[in-house]
């Protein structure tokens, strides 16, 4: 019974999977087998065969018809797969010859993540390229000068990270409301905007981070990033518990102005989060900080539907 099992099992997998040989000689051995040369097996042995070929075809044209539709889902996700692959594969002509925009990135940077997030809201496949913190050339050679988003496309380049953000948004219909100038959000983040900094700038300054992988690249940030008042960032680590205590206590004020976990206004992303998520994301390197619950999963959400990873896994 085993051995005619076997046998029948591949000869339903190999017809489904489009009649490969495998399926066929296995159904031809099943024929001859014991198992398959009684009376009640003829009938569906003759009619297995043509049925599940139909159910093949046309399970591979409904593959086809969605693979047809630039903006289907199945589309998107071909397209994506052509910016990854398994190891040791060879690109294919198509992805040899295809063009992706090239995003130019620091990880730590809240502009570039400004860049990112429109790129995973709308699912749109696109290369992302870390430089190193002290490569002054890469970006000089595309906008004149060392200032990062920069996006590459065919023989232009741009920066400005919401000029990026615009161009990508209105690209195929744009998805994001605009702004109503949330005065009352900036308001909270200037006032506590140097807590934050000594909260934050101390924690990238160790982070692993790709545009750090060398020490020249992280000392460049660390000369480039010191307090004006002169304060250390040993000193800053030290004065930590006090610094979480105080920003602790401001977090709920925030949490009242969202609207819920998934935008910032009522009716959807706007770009109002474009300019708010990227702060709130550094601050996830800041182990200790007690988020109000409403701001914590806005933070986790817009993380996820963006594609950008949060820094809670290696916060200190």
């Amino acid at each position: 019974e085993e051995g005619g099992g076997n046998l029948l099992r591949q000869c339903r997998w190999g017809a489904l999977g489009g009649f490969p040989k495998g399926g066929l000689a296995a159904m031809a051995a099943f024929a001859r087998s014991r198992h398959g040369a009684g009376r009640r097996w003829a009938l569906p042995m003759l009619l297995l065969p043509p049925l599940l070929f139909l159910l093949g075809a046309a399970r591979w044209q409904t593959h086809s018809r969605a693979f047809a539709q630039p903006g289907s889902r199945v589309a998107r996700a071909a397209a994506a797969a052509q910016v990854s692959g398994d190891w040791g594969r060879s690109a294919t002509a198509d992805e040899l010859t295809q063009t992706l925009p090239i995003l130019h990135v620091y990880d730590h940077c809240p502009f570039c993540v400004r860049a990112r997030m429109i790129f995973g809201l709308k699912g749109l496949p696109y290369r992302l390229s870390f430089l190193m913190n002290d490569d002054v050339v890469t970006p000089t050679k595309l906008i004149g000068k060392k200032v990062l988003p920069v996006l590459e496309q065919g023989s232009e380049a741009m920066g400005e990270s919401l000029d990026i953000v615009r161009k990508v948004n209105e690209a195929e219909g744009p998805m994001l409301k605009p702004s109503v100038d949330r005065q009352d959000i900036a308001a909270w983040q200037n006032a506590n905007a140097m807590v934050i900094r000594k909260l934050t700038r101390p924690r990238v300054a160790d982070a692993f981070l790709p545009e750090f992988a060398t020490k020249a690249a992280r000392a460049t940030w660390i000369r480039n990033h010191q307090f004006s008042d002169g304060t250390e960032f040993r000193a800053c680590m030290e004065a930590s518990p006090e610094l979480i205590k105080e920003l602790t206590a401001e977090l709920p004020k925030l949490d009242a102005m969202l609207d819920s976990e998934t935008s910032v206004n009522p009716g959807g992303v706007s770009y109002d989060d474009i300019t708010l998520f990227p702060a709130l994301r550094t601050l996830t390197l800041v182990k200790g900080l007690q988020w109000p619950e409403k701001l914590g999963r806005y933070i986790a959400h817009m993380a996820e539907v963006c594609d950008i990873d949060l820094y809670d896994k290696q916060a200190c």
